[in-house]
């Protein structure tokens, strides 16, 4: 890939290990290790480093799949995978500056850590999944990034793709190629569990919507995989007050089912994520002014700012309502934003820019929020979302 090319990848694209393969799957010299990508994704195969094996590309250049594999001790799955996290953020690496969600699993029956990023580059989000692991004697990482707008397109593919890591030769395999409806993880996905994902019209009225990786919105809301080759999941609403078990209709217009109680429920389909637009949006390539020392101080508003910690008040309707300070930071930090004063029963608004206007992020805080930024120099605005709200924000 040339690095005068300006787009989503150019942009975003680390440089660490990587294996990643592609229509025919093999072990790839010392890495005994498998993955199923696209067979009509682009391999690239310039400037790679000696650990970084194989990368593949779509072929907008929208979204990528690596795998990343490094041998040695094994220092623990929070070790693996915070430090990853901190050393794409330290290196410029976007995709992983907000952390979703992150939670154990298992990966080919080997202890694993799965989690989801969200980010902001130059006015565009971008989505992330990653798989941290240890096996046969190395770390592995598996990364999948996309534009969110064409999370239609990609969601759905990067996330199966992502749990085709195997560390052992996949069923049927052997030595043959690895490929059909076994080896392929979208060859048969008509019948996958990841159909639900999109919005559906219930049986009682209102409106579910279902993401991947087993999200929903709402406090206690989650969905579950039961059985992929049919189509069924479990669908858990308020932390289990209901329990339904559905099958995804073979056209993926109908959820129908029983709760745990034995009455009917279903759901028609609104719609799934939304489809990608005619022309999809390249994401320009922007350099960060890259800071030399570490530091934050007041730019305006009732608030103070030094070094690992910032804190003021505001008041809506006021000449206070808004405030502004100014962060440099040499590496990758993860900032706590919180409520010192009501415990969550007063909220203000934060807008992270680069210092040219860029959007990097945005969120409400209630309790508390984090927010982590790679390298640069930011402008943090504070607003009261509504009365008074006093706020803190505290990083390492």
């Amino acid at each position: 890939m040339a690095k005068s090319n300006k787009t989503f990848l150019s942009v975003i694209l680390a440089v660490f290990i990587l294996l990643s393969i592609a229509k025919n799957a093999e072990a790839y010299g010392d890495a005994d290790f498998w993955i199923q990508t696209p067979d009509d994704w682009t391999e690239n195969t310039e400037g790679l480093t000696n650990d970084l094996k194989k990368q593949v590309i779509s072929p907008d250049r929208n979204a990528f799949i690596e795998v990343y594999a490094a041998p040695g001790n094994n220092p623990g799955l929070q070790a693996i995978a915070d430090g990853m996290e901190k050393a794409i953020l330290s290196r410029g690496g976007v995709y992983f500056q907000n952390r979703i969600s992150s939670r154990d699993v298992m990966q080919d029956n080997h202890p694993a850590i799965f989690r989801e990023y969200s980010s902001y580059y130059n006015g565009n989000r971008l989505h992330a999944y990653a798989i941290y692991a240890y096996a046969k004697g190395g770390a592995v990482v598996a990364i999948g990034v996309f534009a969110e707008d064409l999370a239609g397109r990609y969601q759905n593919l990067v996330y199966e793709c992502l749990n085709s890591l195997r560390f052992s030769p996949p069923p049927g395999m052997g030595n043959d190629n690895y490929t059909g409806s076994q080896g392929n993880p979208y060859a048969n996905q008509a019948n996958g569990c990841d159909r639900i994902v999109g919005k559906w019209r219930w049986f009682t009225g209102s409106q579910a919507e279902f993401h991947a990786g087993g999200r929903m919105p709402g406090n206690g809301n989650s969905w579950q995989c039961v059985d992929p080759s049919r189509g069924v999941v479990k669908i858990i609403w308020s932390n289990g007050k209901w329990v339904d078990t559905l099958t995804i209709s073979a056209d993926g217009s109908r959820l129908d089912g029983q709760n745990q109680i034995g009455n009917r429920v279903w759901g028609t389909r609104i719609s799934a994520a939304p489809p990608p637009p005619p022309t999809p949006p390249q994401i320009q390539q922007h350099q960060q002014p890259k800071p030399k020392m570490n530091y934050a101080k007041r730019v305006r508003g009732n608030l103070a700012a030094s070094w690992r910690l910032a804190h003021g008040s505001l008041k809506a309707g006021t000449s206070d309502s808004r405030g502004e300070w100014e962060l440099s930071t040499v590496s990758g930090t993860t900032l706590r934003f919180s409520d010192p004063y009501k415990g969550g029963k007063q909220s203000y608004r934060v807008v992270i820019l680069t210092k040219d206007g860029q959007k990097v992020d945005e969120k409400v805080v209630g309790m508390s929020e984090d927010i982590t930024v790679g390298p640069g120099i930011y402008k943090i605005r504070m607003f009261a979302e509504q009365g008074y709200a006093g706020w803190r924000c505290e990083w390492n």
